[in-house]
């Protein structure tokens, strides 16, 4: 068996070193890290140096550390926002399981905003799915161009953002052409949620590999949430899945537990295998609208009263799943929803 070895010594040791180390497969620390991906974000770094290392990790497997490290740097060069207030919420999730499910998470984020919850929406387009947050959001018709003062006012007004990661990570534009030449996951598919602009301290993470999970959960861990829930599903979901169990870690003022979450409490395996999947933004939109102006409780409408439920317990403990279940599906049904939808959009 190949023991990894941690390189220790001073801070101060070169980029070419600790490139070399990574490269002959070592893993650094996370100051380490932190000071490779200010190298890279800052422009120094060269599109075959980045090549190397990211690839290095991968066929290495990314540490806890390596990750936490890219995180605090990917913050430091982020376009932040101060919404004048700690009590946010996001439910940004990695993406990429290649599941091809409905918008959940974005979806969740506008059920807990009906619900009094102060939401900070991080998020993207579609890499591996064919409906991203900002592809569903725009069809929606929910603002996802905003920065800066405009952000901040329409946050007040709405105690709800959006926020368009590339609007606010211009510093990624140094990581992005070997990105696309490379076409695999890489350590910054584990980025987005830990880069939120406004700087979010509760989280609700859906993450794409329940093998990796508590690798994720370390790396959150160490960047010291309030509290935070970060989940995957059995059958690979960033969510929790309406047909296998979920696994949740979960993390509040420095220590960490886990949990499972069974979907047959909640819905019947019939129930659960019509929900639709693999649509385009405008049919994820359609069938969303139809959910939460119809009044029935949907397959649908109980997945993403499951999953909000799980996010409403991220943002409070004293939020138990089970009533928070009913309370989503309640909201859903009965136009609280709808009309946040509506409040987003500018239709009231």
């Amino acid at each position: 068996m190949i023991t990894q070895t941690t390189i220790t010594g001073s801070y101060e040791q070169s980029i070419s070193t600790m490139l070399n180390s990574v490269y002959n497969g070592k893993s650094i620390d996370s100051a380490q890290s932190e000071k490779l991906f200010e190298h890279l974000f800052s422009g120094q770094m060269s599109e075959i140096e980045l090549s190397g290392l990211v690839m290095a990790m991968k066929l290495r497997g990314e540490k806890a550390e390596e990750i936490s490290g890219a995180a605090k740097s990917m913050r430091k060069f982020c376009s932040r926002i101060d919404l004048g207030t700690s009590d946010i919420f996001d439910t940004c999730g990695t993406g990429g399981d290649n599941s091809g499910s409905f918008n959940i998470s974005s979806s969740v984020a506008v059920i807990l905003s009906s619900l009094g919850v102060p939401i900070a929406k991080h998020g993207n387009r579609s890499v591996s799915g064919k409906s991203g947050s900002t592809d569903f959001y725009e069809s929606l018709g929910i603002k996802t161009d905003l920065t800066g003062e405009d952000a901040v006012n329409y946050f007040k007004n709405h105690r709800f953002i959006y926020m368009a990661a590339p609007n606010y990570h211009p510093a990624m534009r140094y990581a992005a052409p070997v990105r696309k030449k490379l076409a695999v996951r890489t350590i910054f598919n584990y980025l987005g949620p830990l880069t939120n602009p406004a700087g979010t301290k509760k989280q609700a993470i859906g993450f794409f590999s329940p093998d990796l999970l508590h690798l994720y959960a370390e790396t959150a861990l160490a960047l010291s949430f309030d509290r935070c829930v970060i989940y995957s599903s059995l059958d690979g979901m960033d969510e929790v899945s309406p047909l296998a169990d979920t696994i949740v870690y979960e993390i509040e003022s420095g220590s960490m537990d886990k949990f499972k979450i069974k979907p047959g409490k909640y819905m019947t395996e019939s129930e659960a295998k019509l929900i639709p999947k693999h649509m385009s933004p405008s049919e994820n939109t359609d069938l969303f609208i139809n959910t939460v102006s119809s009044g029935k409780a949907s397959p649908l409408a109980k997945l993403l009263a499951l999953n909000s439920a799980l996010a409403l317990y991220g943002y409070n403990s004293k939020n138990s799943i089970g009533e928070s279940y009913e309370r989503s599906l309640n909201a859903l049904m009965d136009g609280t929803v709808n009309k946040k939808l509506k409040e987003l959009r500018g239709d009231i």
